[in-house]
């Protein structure tokens, strides 16, 4: 794989997930969500076992907003000493018409891990927000802060390094929730055969943003790609 092929976006990405509020194995008092099927119908996103129960992303729900900033360095500083890897990004999660601050985590092999990183983020200076009195079980809209490491296969199409089985194509102009929702029940509908995750987002690049839709599939490749694109083109107008 050439290096020139790989580049680096900052950006935002925009989707919808069924979450739960977690009980156990957790700082107490503490408000943290998991997304037990991030991407619906996709069993085996991290491993060929799906019935292995293992946290995918969780979102620790923070008690004022926190720059990506400072998420980025808490999580540098953190890798210094703790042992396992993982991953953080800065976002927020609208539940109940509620806006929320988050921390989003992925990549642990353990629900015991969550209470460690927290540990770790509280030791950073972060403070959580407190347990919710009721237990939730929701669709919440997710939108995170983020940086993607990409490998562009052809214009407008990429590959997430970094993120298996995440391609992403660009899109013309801006599209709102709403009309994005609409847009992908319309693309499915017309694509015999079509099984895949899609999320919103947007790139930074050369001062301007680039739109572009998060295409999921355990077997996706180039042609799934432009097949993709070239079907929510023609539903955008």
């Amino acid at each position: 794989m050439a290096e020139s092929n790989i580049i680096e976006r900052y950006g935002n990405l925009l989707k919808s997930e069924q979450l739960v509020t977690l009980e156990d194995k957790i700082m107490a008092n503490t408000f943290v969500l998991a997304a037990q099927e991030p991407f619906p119908g996709f069993f085996n996103y991290y491993s060929e076992s799906p019935q292995e129960s293992k946290p995918l992303y969780i979102y620790l729900v923070v008690d004022k907003l926190y720059t990506l900033e400072e998420i980025t360095r808490a999580r540098q500083n953190i890798k210094k000493y703790y042992p396992s890897y993982f991953h953080a990004d800065a976002g927020t999660v609208t539940l109940y018409n509620k806006t929320y601050h988050m921390i989003r985590i992925r990549h642990l092999t353990s629900y015991d891990q969550i209470k460690e990183l927290q540990a770790c983020f509280a030791d950073e200076g972060f403070e959580f927000k407190k347990k919710p009195s009721k237990k939730i079980s929701a669709v919440g809209i997710i939108r995170l802060k983020k940086f993607f490491k990409l490998r562009e296969v052809e214009e407008g199409l990429y590959f997430d390094v970094v993120e298996k089985d995440h391609g992403y194509i660009t899109i013309p102009r801006y599209v709102k929730w709403a009309e994005f929702e609409e847009l992908t029940k319309k693309v499915k509908y017309n694509w015999e055969g079509s099984f895949f995750d899609a999320a919103l987002g947007h790139f930074h690049h050369n001062f301007e943003i680039q739109d572009m839709i998060r295409i999921y599939n355990p077997k996706i490749d180039l042609e799934l790609l432009k097949k993709a694109k070239a079907k929510y083109l023609e539903q955008i107008r």
